[in-house]
């Protein structure tokens, strides 16, 4: 008997929550919240992404980055980085995790960067708007807040159609809204959460689907 995968029994070409090899979204899995247009570079422009972890701060940086170029930078903890002298010519610098990076340092790179009217965008856990102010960035806040039932059902059948086999009359998968409601309360506005409980699910689906069809 020839193999037959477990997801293309389910009408889909594989685990729609599958974790990717980079935080880029295309556009096929890519969900609006409002936020989805680039700021324009060199506006001496501070634009910050606050939310909690996995909330798609990250992401958003990322999609962003892909419409303007620039530089993306990733400050890791308890570290002392410094950006590179070439992050100028674009004209828009991109920061993650910029609540990790020491005052001196934030505060020696947006003098630079508005010198050179540079917009820098950051990804961060709480504001840092008062030292951008300080140095006459106008300064701009987007929230990512905590998704809610309605924006989840939502995700998932844009990432079931992104997935879906173009062979397939329709797909085989299903979840209650009580789970729904479950992974909402306990995901905690963590998009990465709730796609880990989902690859499970679909996992567990699949199996069950395959071994019907034996």
């Amino acid at each position: 008997m020839s193999f037959v995968d477990p997801y293309h029994r389910l009408g889909l070409r594989r685990n729609p929550f599958f974790a990717p090899d980079c935080l880029t979204i295309d556009g096929e899995h890519w969900l609006d919240f409002g936020h989805s247009v680039a700021p324009f570079p060199s506006q001496r422009l501070f634009v910050q992404i606050i939310g909690h972890k996995g909330a798609g701060k990250t992401t958003h940086l990322l999609h962003w980055q892909q419409q303007t170029g620039g530089l993306y930078f990733y400050q890791k903890p308890w570290t002392w980085q410094t950006i590179p002298p070439s992050f100028c010519p674009s004209g828009i610098l991109y920061w993650d995790e910029a609540n990790r990076i020491p005052i001196p340092t934030l505060l020696w790179v947006l003098q630079k960067a508005y010198r050179r009217r540079m917009t820098v965008v950051v990804a961060s856990h709480w504001s840092l708007t008062p030292w951008a102010k300080v140095l006459g960035f106008t300064c701009k806040t987007v929230y990512l807040r905590p998704f809610n039932q309605e924006q989840l059902e939502h995700w998932i059948q844009k990432q079931l159609n992104a997935e879906k086999l173009p062979s397939a009359a329709e797909i085989s998968w299903q979840i209650s809204a009580d789970q729904l409601a479950e992974i909402v309360q306990f995901s905690k506005g963590s998009w990465r959460n709730a796609a880990t409980y989902l690859h499970r699910w679909t996992a567990q689906q699949s199996r069950k689907f395959d071994s019907r069809s034996d």
